[in-house]
């Protein structure tokens, strides 16, 4: 049994999900939009005159609503390396119109270029087989957004933030990577540097251990990498003038050029 698809219809445009996505499907099936709350109060601190560059976009609920916050001609960088995620954050890109907005990548950012694996275990959500979840298993929930890099899953491509040469007037950072966050942003440093963003991003080194140690025990050999502090290296280096700690009242923190 393949996992079905059901499409919304929202305030910002048609939203496909995966009908096991169950936790961001939840707030769907009630009338109500995944985290706007948290969306719309970033707004604040988005320049819609500056591209935003989204590493983790899931199947684009934030794309979508980002594109939503910047002037015409700026352009939403999009990666997510989960194949079918990939997919359905293209369809929710076509089904919106949103083409000449939003850019996709179906590739993992991370601290090398190669190739590599993502988690075959459903670690933050019930501990399911993924690629039997994305199709048959597709009857039990599974959450797809919270598979972090580590073993034994898809194979996936890398790449890092100042290798992606396409990547230009970043004025926002939004990073979900379930744990690869430090390693992402240890070889982000020229762009981060280059651009000063509003970086916001899951701190899982404090918040979900159990994801970050497990891309820590898949790439050893990375520790100083994994061990990088983007806070220390913006109010320290770059001299940004805000940090928030857990923004909204949730998991992500902010920081503020």
């Amino acid at each position: 049994m393949k996992a079905n698809i059901k499409t919304y219809d929202t305030k910002y445009g048609k939203i496909s999900l995966y009908n096991n996505d169950i936790y961001i499907s939840r707030p769907f099936e009630h009338g109500d939009y995944w985290d706007e709350n948290t969306l719309l109060k970033l707004k604040n601190f988005i320049d819609p005159n500056k591209n935003i560059l989204e590493i983790g976009a899931h199947c684009g609920t934030s794309t979508i609503v980002y594109a939503s916050f910047l002037n015409e001609n700026q352009k939403i960088y999009a990666y997510e390396p989960q194949k079918s995620l990939y997919n359905l954050l293209v369809q929710n890109i076509k089904q919106n119109n949103l083409e000449n907005k939003i850019i996709p990548f179906n590739k993992a950012l991370f601290c090398f270029s190669g190739y590599g694996n993502m988690n075959g275990i459903d670690l933050d959500g019930g501990g399911g087989n993924i690629q039997k979840r994305y199709n048959e298993e597709g009857n039990l929930p599974c959450n797809f957004g919270g598979v972090c890099i580590g073993k034994d899953g898809e194979n996936i491509e890398f790449s890092t933030v100042d290798e992606e040469i396409q990547l230009d007037n970043i004025g926002y950072v939004h990073m979900d990577t379930q744990g690869a966050e430090n390693f992402i942003f240890s070889k982000a440093l020229n762009t981060i540097s280059k651009f000063k963003p509003v970086i916001y991003y899951e701190n899982n080194q404090e918040n979900y251990i159990y994801l970050y140690n497990t891309v820590c025990n898949t790439y050893p050999e990375y520790y100083e990498e994994s061990i990088f502090n983007i806070r220390t290296f913006c109010l320290e280096k770059l001299n940004y003038k805000m940090y928030i700690r857990n923004f909204n009242d949730g998991h992500d923190d902010l920081l503020v050029s």
